[in-house]
Parts: structure tokens; C-alpha cells; sequence
């Protein structure tokens, strides 16, 4: 395998695992909501990471603004 498809699989698998912590670690969702986002994450590489990821970045820009912290 060719270093490059190393790194690519290396790459992918480290924002799988950071994703699945961040979901672990949010306060947001219930345990069972937690478990299956997990499992999006797992079963389908990187697409579901990334689905994931964008619903994470949006409950966090949500809660900033309803905390009084606006974005402008």
C-alpha cells in the first residue's frame, strides 16, 4: 500500500474517532440517541462522520446563540 493510502485511512479512521467522542461527550442527546449516532458513524466511514459531525456543529452554534453569546 502506497503511504499516501496509509495516511488517507489514518486520517479517516482518527475524525471517525474524534466525531464519536465528541457525540459521547455532548450533553445534548439522550444515551440511545448517542448509541446510534455512533453506529452512523461506524457503518457508513466517513459519510456518516461527516453527517454526524455537521448535526454536532449546528446544536453547538444553536446553543450558542440561545446562551446569549450571538455569532455575528
Amino acid at each position: 500500500m502506497s503511504a499516501l493510502i496509509v495516511l488517507l485511512l489514518v486520517a479517516a479512521v482518527a475524525f471517525q474517532v474524534w466525531v464519536t467522542w465528541r457525540v459521547w461527550r455532548s450533553e445534548l442527546f439522550q444515551r440511545n440517541q448517542k448509541v446510534a449516532q455512533s453506529q452512523l458513524i461506524w457503518i457508513l466511514p466517513v459519510l456518516g462522520a461527516i453527517i454526524v459531525h455537521s448535526v454536532l456543529s449546528e446544536e453547538d452554534r444553536h446553543d450558542r446563540q440561545g446562551n446569549g453569546t450571538q455569532l455575528r
